[in-house]
């Protein structure tokens, strides 16, 4: 019951694409990709399709695809700082790399992004 109560209350809003353009769903695909608990790691287009059920499997494998790997791009890039500058990894330069490859995420999913990267990487080992 409890788990129910806080899915309704902290549910992603779908983004209305034609208003918000396609840089706010391309942001949703990846906040869906970082989701921690029983999706963890797990691919997005199933959940995709309930919020956009007329996108073809093609779309929906497409979207997928950008999200994983601009997460795994984002956690990579952090554990890479690690090993090369320790445990100061400068979030503005992290950031700043990172951009130029995915200008279009925005800064809840950068955040995301760099604290499970940093996660990563300490739980290895790396950059201590």
């Amino acid at each position: 019951m409890i788990s129910k109560i806080f899915t309704l209350l902290f549910r992603r809003r779908k983004p209305n694409i034609e208003k918000q353009g396609e840089d706010t769903l391309l942001n949703y695909a990846l906040d869906l990709a970082q989701e921690w608990g029983d999706d963890w790691l797990k691919s997005i287009q199933e959940r995709l399709s309930k919020d956009y059920p007329y996108f073809s499997q093609e779309e929906l494998d497409k979207y997928n695809d950008i999200a994983q790997e601009a997460m795994n791009h984002g956690h990579d890039l952090v554990y890479f700082m690690a090993e090369e500058q320790g445990k100061e990894i400068s979030e503005s330069e992290w950031k700043e790399a990172y951009l130029s490859r995915y200008p279009w995420v925005d800064e809840k999913n950068l955040k995301h992004l760099f604290s499970t990267g940093k996660y990563y990487a300490w739980k290895d080992g790396v950059g201590q």
